[in-house]
């Protein structure tokens, strides 16, 4: 596999998160600067920013009906309408800084972690706050949450990953195996696994209830962020040694 830069698309800042269109012809930028970007993917143009963030922008999501989900370090999510770049909603809770969100695939529900050790859940349509969940010992750095919205997994400082149950607000299982920071979580694509990265260089597969299925090591570097392939069959992560690895799962 040979990959070629084509466009450099700049910030203020450190660029935090990136993602696509559903349709793959924009991709959105959250930065340190406060902002998010919005670049067609064909020619690198920048369509636009969008400013309301009174701090760093950690995550960024596009839903399916030209909108788009953003989280900060100001304690907060964001709706945005693209076609006006407008806020529709917000959504805070949090006491200290927001690390880390994500959104279900149906694009009804937020989850969020942050600073003050717990996990919030939103609904986006009516902004309800649907569950506040606590547990962790320490920041939470890292969410995930199933395509139905009901689970929620999140890691964190305190070297756990944590099960929960949306609709019940509570935690189904803590699992131990991280020896540092759990630094990135994701489902795959059917939401019968997920996967763990950690700061301890390890990449861990576990059952969605929580099973430990395997794991593989790295013998340089942190584990810091963690994909799974929409086919299921391969787990991208990143880390401090500057290696993207792709693991055939």
């Amino acid at each position: 596999m040979k990959l070629t830069r084509t466009q450099s698309l700049t910030h203020g800042n450190s660029v935090y998160w990136a993602a696509f269109s559903p349709d793959s012809g924009q991709l959105a930028t959250a930065s340190l600067d406060n902002t998010v970007k919005l670049w067609s993917v064909a020619d690198g143009q920048h369509l636009g920013t969008l400013k309301g963030h009174g701090d760093g922008v950690t995550f960024v999501a596009f839903l399916s009906d030209q909108r788009l989900l953003s989280a900060s370090l100001d304690r907060s999510l964001k709706l945005w309408k693209l076609e006006t770049s407008t806020v529709e909603s917000s959504f805070s809770g949090h006491q200290a800084y927001l690390s880390c969100a994500a959104v279900n695939r149906l694009g009804t529900r937020a989850v969020a972690g942050g600073f003050d050790k717990t996990v919030r859940v939103w609904d986006l349509a009516s902004t309800a706050s649907l569950a506040v969940l606590s547990g962790h010992e320490a920041n939470v750095q890292t969410v995930a949450i199933t395509g139905d919205g009901r689970r929620v997994i999140s890691g964190g400082d305190d070297q756990t990953i944590r099960l929960w149950d949306v609709d019940a607000r509570n935690q189904v299982k803590s699992l131990s195996g991280h020896s540092r920071t759990v630094e990135g979580l994701t489902y795959d694509p059917e939401d019968r696994r997920f996967a763990s990265a950690g700061a301890d260089g390890s990449l861990r597969i576990w059952s969605a209830d929580g099973a430990p299925l395997t794991s593989f090591s790295t013998s340089s570097g942190q584990l810091r962020s963690v994909a799974w392939s929409p086919d299921g069959l391969w787990v991208a992560t990143g880390g401090t040694d500057g290696v993207v690895r792709l693991w055939d799962i």
